[in-house]
């Protein structure tokens, strides 16, 4: 079982409607799926309580039983374990980062959430797992021409040392009406621009949780 976390010291950054969202993306390829739902809002299993398909299935957790928990995940025969962390959850982020194999630090384009990021990048080196920074709900291109925040976002997100997700995600409609319905993006409008983000995004984390699979598809190349 491969464990993937997502950070964010700030709330409101869509760190939980991104968790989902690679969940989604991860059963729709065949993958048993659990998201630990280590955030006291619980949004996460509120989420899961409107869905149909109990894959992914939503445990809640906090620091004193995510190690049961993903225990349990791996006895029940999970492929991906999914922490959704809670904003400033130190001590809970903590141990979520020590069971990890990959760490999403999710923020938007602001100088105020890349400034709140450097706490949790500073501890997943520390615990010496992988990191990749994803943006997200950035602004839409205008035009053609990606806005300015853009770029310095990008420039001052270096600083943090970890590589940048090549694809960000937008501030989107869908990825808001889908959860209304408890789905993802990829079941809602699977066709959608929102849905091709998700689908580049999982490619990119699946190909990092799983790089024997990289290999393979070179050699078959």
């Amino acid at each position: 079982m491969r464990k993937l976390v997502l950070l964010s010291r700030k709330g409101g950054t869509g760190k939980t409607t991104l968790s989902v969202n690679l969940a989604v993306a991860a059963a729709r390829e065949g993958l048993s799926v659990s998201i630990a739902d280590l955030d006291l809002q619980g949004s996460a299993g509120a989420w899961a309580a409107l869905r149909k398909d109990p894959n992914p299935e939503v445990r809640g957790a906090n620091g004193g039983t995510l190690f049961p928990v993903a225990n349990a995940a791996q006895r029940a025969g999970k492929q991906l374990l999914i922490m959704d962390t809670p904003a400033g959850g130190d001590a809970i982020s903590g141990a979520a980062i020590r069971l990890a194999d990959l760490a999403i630090l999710v923020c938007r384009p602001s100088y105020f959430d890349l400034a709140a990021l450097v706490p949790a990048a500073q501890a997943v080196r520390a615990a010496g797992c992988p990191g990749l920074l994803v943006l997200n709900q950035a602004p839409p291109r205008r035009g053609g021409q990606e806005s300015a925040v853009i770029g310095r976002a990008v420039e001052a997100a270096k600083v943090l040392g970890f590589p940048i997700a090549p694809v960000g995600l937008r501030a989107r409609v869908a990825y808001q009406e889908s959860l209304w319905r408890g789905q993802g993006v990829l079941e809602f409008e699977p066709r959608g621009t929102a849905a091709a983000e998700i689908s580049r995004l999982w490619s990119e984390v699946s190909d990092q949780l799983w790089p024997a699979r990289v290999e393979l598809r070179g050699a078959a190349e």
